[in-house]
């Protein structure tokens, strides 16, 4: 076998893979600021209880849209600028516009600040991830899935300190928003002083992998976007799983599969490991098998996994089924939204905004369409929704990221298939 070609991995290089990294853990930092510091909001707003559920679902709803807006508009710029300027600038406004809401009593005043620390996620996501292709070029393999775990572990670590401030702080946000918004402030900077420019791209013919020579007005240019608007309506079956076990998952267990509620909580627990060891390994099982197999073999190990819960109705099933569940969503967002960032790395950033933009958009349709299932035919029938939808991606998923140039399948082929190594 040949071996790896790290060459172009210069010492430069390394420090952008770092860096990305710990963008990626910023970002998920900055989910659980928000999470852990939602009841300390809430108190502040007088939107306490069953009463204030109406004013702060609004308040979420427009940090969802403003999220998916974020993700779709923020391409252009990328590709015009390069993801270094747009994270440097996001990475600055984001943690910024969350300090805010930890000062707010008024509900208008609130929604509109959700609303841009929306865009601003929306934003700097998209960018992380172009940013990674980016990287993935000079390192001419599979790479985005351990991105996307340092994703989680940024999210799990700063939930822990979140949590010991909301403990404390129960009545005002704005401590705990203001002095973690502040810390991910000077984060970003840091982090974003070793990105790669626009220019940074490789020399080597590899970086050709999976390009697509488009025009302005060129047909081919609006058969790429149909290609991404296509991958982002299969990863809703996968952010719409993720919902589903992270709002009802522990209901679920402990209502429909008799166990104890410390019992369900593990549950869910195993799946949010699983899903993080997942995107640990998931590299280089991709750099072995291919991308394209993976997120098939990765659909099909996650309907797998929903079966076992609904079908073996009982905890050992529940607890097995939903770490198969996670290993099987653990790969596909991270390994599509590179396939996407690599079909036409001229505007990698428009791409992957599109993916993206759709996937926070089934973020955004996911906990609607779930409480309806929820409430018409039963808890029951809960698990059933993602099943149906990730049906199509194991099926599809495949076929659409296999959808290029002969001479981009052939480029390819370092990416997918060589051995790994050190």
């Amino acid at each position: 076998m040949n071996k790896r070609d790290n060459a172009l991995v210069t010492p430069r290089i390394r420090k952008a893979r770092i860096a990305t990294f710990a963008g990626f853990m910023m970002v998920g930092a900055m989910m659980y600021i928000w999470s852990t510091g939602v009841s300390a909001f809430r108190a502040q707003m007088g939107l306490s209880g069953s009463l204030g559920d109406a004013d702060f679902g609004l308040i979420a709803l427009g940090i969802g849209i403003g999220a998916a807006a974020g993700s779709l508009f923020v391409g252009r710029f990328i590709d015009v600028f390069g993801a270094k300027r747009v994270i440097y600038t996001a990475a600055v406004v984001y943690p910024l516009s969350i300090i805010p809401l930890g000062f707010v009593s008024d509900f208008w005043l609130a929604l509109s600040f959700g609303v841009v620390l929306g865009l601003f996620r929306g934003a700097i996501d998209t960018a992380f991830n172009a940013h990674g292709v980016q990287v993935e070029r000079f390192y001419q393999r599979p790479i985005m899935s351990a991105f996307h775990a340092f994703y989680s572990l940024g999210g799990f670590l700063l939930g822990m300190v979140g949590s010991l401030f909301a403990t404390r702080y129960t009545e005002s946000a704005a401590i705990p928003f203001g002095i973690l918004g502040g810390t991910m402030l000077v984060i970003g900077g840091i982090v974003g002083h070793y990105m790669l420019d626009k220019d940074d791209e490789p020399e080597h013919p590899a970086h050709q992998v999976e390009q697509v020579h488009v025009e302005d007005g060129d047909y081919s240019r609006w058969s790429i976007i149909l290609l991404m608007i296509g991958f982002g309506v299969l990863l809703l079956g996968s952010m719409l799983g993720e919902s589903a076990v992270a709002d009802w998952g522990q209901e679920y267990v402990h209502r429909e599969l008799g166990s104890t509620v410390s019992m369900a909580g593990m549950a869910v627990s195993v799946f949010t490991g699983a899903e993080c060891l997942g995107r640990l390994i998931g590299d280089r099982i991709a750099q072995r098998l291919g991308a394209p197999q993976t997120v098939g073999a990765s659909g099909l190990l996650a309907v797998t996994g929903l079966l076992l819960t609904t079908l073996g109705e009982n905890t050992t099933a529940g607890l097995i089924g939903f770490g198969l569940f996670g290993l099987g969503l653990a790969c596909i967002a991270p390994l599509m939204l590179s396939s996407a960032g690599r079909k036409d790395p001229a505007n990698s950033g428009r791409n992957i905004g599109i993916v993206n933009g759709i996937g926070y958009s089934g973020m955004l349709l996911g906990p609607a369409a779930i409480s309806t299932v929820v409430n018409y035919f039963g808890l029951s029938h809960l698990l059933y929704v993602p099943m149906v939808l990730l049906m199509p991606l194991a099926l599809f998923g495949p076929l659409l990221m296999r959808t290029q140039s002969e001479k981009g399948a052939t480029a390819a082929a370092p990416l997918a298939a060589q051995p790994s190594g050190a």
